[in-house]
């Protein structure tokens, strides 16, 4: 993995997009706005759902 990559990427994500569509969905499901609860949402995501995700994407976007 370059390490100069890795550290582009990561200053592009924008980690307040993440937050702010976390406790939208939060708020949509009527659970409390918390940053424990958050926190929980976002590792929960992290493994379950974003490996699965990331290979769906780049199969649909390099797969062609």
């Amino acid at each position: 993995m370059s390490e100069k990559v890795l550290a582009e990427l990561a200053e592009w994500i924008d980690p307040k997009a993440i937050a702010e569509a976390i406790l939208q969905e939060l708020e949509s499901q009527e659970v409390e706005q918390t940053a424990d609860n958050g926190q929980k949402v976002w590792l929960d995501f992290l493994e379950s759902e974003l490996p699965e995700g990331l290979r769906s994407s780049i199969k649909a976007i390099f797969s062609k």
